[in-house]
């Protein structure tokens, strides 16, 4: 998903890195993931999310490595977007809007 001009990269169990979000939200301090984690609010979706999930797939996981960041699931992509600002929670809104609703690339009908 490409958002104000960053990628935003994915793992393999398909959540979201935090930190591109941070820096397609413009990258301000106040802004950062670190802060939005420990506020009461956060970890308490993020409590939820995991006692409701039957996936087995952590809501929350940090990657170390080539690939570092902290990845989530999209419920908090958009909690994140919130917290950042209305503008920015309403570009992520379009984004994955528009990135689910794109119409399927036609099958190749060569041979």
């Amino acid at each position: 998903m490409d958002l104000s001009g960053i990628l935003i990269r994915r793992d393999d169990a398909g959540r979201y890195n935090l930190n591109d979000l941070h820096k397609a939200a413009g990258g301000e301090k106040k802004d950062q993931p670190n802060h939005w984690l420990v506020v009461s609010s956060t970890a308490e979706l993020i409590a939820e999310l995991s006692n409701s999930r039957n996936s087995g797939i952590k809501p929350v996981a940090a990657e170390r490595g080539r690939y570092e960041g902290t990845f989530v699931c999209k419920e908090l992509v958009y909690a994140y977007a919130m917290w950042v600002s209305a503008s920015f929670h309403l570009k992520v809104i379009r984004a994955y809007d528009s990135l689910v609703t794109a119409p399927a690339a036609p099958a190749d009908s060569a041979g």
